[in-house]
């Protein structure tokens, strides 16, 4: 099957319009759905997918748009997302202050031992600063930081209690097979994770 001309909005029998993103990986679902919305101001627009990450992430993004949403299993394995636009579509967010982009569970090059080190001393540091962070993004092996095992747990539990946004990355989970091992934050995409940092008045990578 040819997914960019088969998959396709189309209309069924009761006229909501129908994106299929079964099969497609990160942000094409969200962007999919984003354009499925875009051109239907009026009516519905039902999402089929076969990922409850994909589903999650395509529920999320609706609701932030200021769309009523509900999701049904259509059939074993795949899930239906019925989205109605609201008379008016959520504005675009204002500068949400610092994002930091942490795309590595240690600080630096050099000595892993030490980037760790590093990393724990850091992410702890700023739980004690006056001026804390908006968001973490938390990227590549830094969303390793996120685990049960992890050493900066309970900073990043702290971060997150005291108002700071921890987003990690669902693709790089998905790749070290370690999304049920999450303990803080919430598993995010691709598209929610551009959007986050853009929103930003300033991003902080390291």
């Amino acid at each position: 099957m040819n997914a960019d001309k088969d998959r396709g909005p189309q209309s069924d029998e009761g006229g909501a319009t129908e994106v299929d993103v079964r099969g497609l990986v990160c942000p094409e679902p969200v962007v999919r759905t984003r354009k499925a919305i875009e051109s239907t101001p009026r009516g519905k627009v039902v999402v089929l997918t076969d990922s409850p990450t994909s589903r999650d992430n395509i529920v999320r993004f609706a609701e932030r748009a200021g769309c009523q949403v509900s999701c049904k299993e259509r059939e074993p394995g795949v899930y239906a997302v019925t989205i109605v636009r609201g008379s008016q579509v959520a504005a675009p967010c204002a500068k949400t202050g610092t994002a930091v982009f942490v795309s590595s569970d240690r600080l630096g090059r050099g000595d892993d031992k030490l980037g760790k080190l590093l990393m724990g001393l850091f992410l702890r540091t700023l739980v004690e600063l006056p001026s804390r962070p908006a968001s973490l993004a938390l990227m590549n092996s830094g969303v390793k930081l996120s685990l049960a095992e992890s050493e900066v747990l309970d900073a990043l539990k702290t971060l997150e209690n005291q108002g700071t946004e921890v987003r990690v990355c669902g693709t790089c989970l998905d790749f070290f097979g370690l999304k049920d091992q999450v303990r803080v934050g919430t598993v995010s995409n691709m598209y929610e994770l551009a959007e986050m940092l853009m929103d930003s008045d300033k991003v902080i990578g390291i």
